[in-house]
């Protein structure tokens, strides 16, 4: 039986926009402390695959921290 793949849902589309939006800052940001004659050569090195790894990689961090806190007893 083949399996129709799902579409995304709403909320997979706004977090690959959020992802998307926050690393094109970062990118923008990191090649502007450059003088504009080397900008060119640093849009090349540090990529937005780059960027968003990057992004991905703060989101994995907080969601673990996140996990770890809802693991810890409730005091009252």
């Amino acid at each position: 039986m083949k399996m129709v793949p799902k579409p995304y849902d709403n909320l997979d589309m706004l977090f690959a926009f959020h992802i998307s939006e926050k690393a094109r800052t970062r990118r923008e940001q990191y090649i502007q402390q450059f003088p504009e004659h080397l900008r060119d050569a640093e849009k090349r090195r540090y990529t937005l695959e780059r960027a968003v790894k990057e992004v991905l990689s703060e989101v994995a961090e907080v969601a673990l921290l996140i996990k770890e806190l809802e693991s810890l007893p409730v005091s009252e």
